[in-house]
């Protein structure tokens, strides 16, 4: 029986395609990727998962952007991403061949390993697909939306990352006929992939001075994030990637919009919000402490537009 499986680039020719059609609308998942644990294992590089021992990859195929298909046990969703579908079949026929459910064992053992869940184990229905694709999974396997020879049946798994999620479609079915197959989809955060190559001047302020200033952008008098504020967010993140060991201290100030106590009130609550932002993204609640002061700290005046822009700002420094 096999087990242990590693995760480590696999070492293989591919095909490599770009501009793949994506048909259809995006259909959001019903799977809460938000209760997902984020995991802190080192996944290596893409498509991330060793071949099994005794198989060897005959059909190969890696996309740089695809639209697949997933289904949790009630509805299909999409997952779009770098895409890697593979067939393989097995090398030597003299040896023992796993069984389907050695190899769904192997995969559960992996995943668990991992810190990532199981999503779906199981047929997938070709109706309702065809009803939300007008495609049916033979289709949708040729475009490499689903893995291939999805029809027997796969089982799904997807692991999270601050970085990105990584969601498995294997189809262990077929091992009857000597090879299984495997659908790989890397998902980048959306946040993520915004804040590419960008110089973080946060990080290098923290690393001179040990301490910085960043402005988030929140909702008009509430403790909800913006987007725009993306950038920044990540910028933070990103200084705790490259200093894990430190620990930063966040104070969330305002300029004065209304009554004192109103307005510390609220700075609270948004400090509350950003440390659990964060530590959605992978940062550890041990390494950031979050207050909110209020308008009781100002750095120029008020008076003008601007100053009450400075003034509505984040302070960051090493603990």
């Amino acid at each position: 029986m096999m087990n242990n499986l590693s995760i480590s680039v696999l070492l293989l020719t591919v095909t490599l395609v770009t501009g793949q059609a994506q048909p259809n609308k995006v259909l959001t998942p019903p799977v809460d990727t938000q209760t997902i644990p984020l995991s802190k294992a080192d996944l290596g590089t893409f498509p991330y998962v060793k071949t099994l021992p005794n198989f060897t990859p005959t059909d190969s195929v890696t996309i740089e952007q695809n639209r697949t298909y997933f289904y949790d046990g009630k509805a299909y969703f999409t997952v779009d991403g770098q895409v890697s579908a593979q067939s393989l079949n097995v090398t030597d026929h003299t040896k023992k061949i796993p069984s389907e459910f050695q190899i769904i064992q192997t995969f559960d053992q992996l995943v668990a390993t991992l810190g990532g869940k199981k999503i779906y184990e199981g047929k997938l229905p070709d109706e309702l697909i065809k009803k939300v694709t007008t495609h049916d999974l033979v289709e949708l396997d040729s475009h490499h939306q689903v893995a291939p020879s999805a029809y027997y049946g796969v089982v799904e798994y997807v692991i999270k990352t601050a970085q990105k999620e990584v969601w498995l479609q294997v189809q262990p079915y077929s091992i009857g006929s000597h090879f299984y197959t495997l659908l790989v989809v890397e998902k980048q955060s959306q946040l993520l992939s915004t804040n590419i190559n960008k110089e973080n001047e946060l990080l290098k302020a923290l690393e001179g001075k040990a301490k910085g200033v960043t402005y988030l952008e929140f909702a008009s008098d509430k403790a909800e994030l913006l987007t725009q504020s993306s950038d920044e967010l990540l910028a933070l993140v990103g200084v705790f990637q490259a200093h894990p060991e430190w620990k930063l201290g966040l104070e969330v100030h305002s300029a004065p919009v209304g009554q004192s106590a109103y307005i510390l009130g609220l700075t609270q609550k948004r400090a509350v919000a950003l440390k659990e932002a964060l530590v959605r993204l992978g940062v550890k609640p041990s390494g950031v402490e979050a207050t909110g002061l209020g308008d009781s700290k100002p750095l120029v005046s008020n008076e003008t537009e601007e100053g009450r822009r400075i003034n509505t700002r984040i302070e960051v420094f090493k603990r």
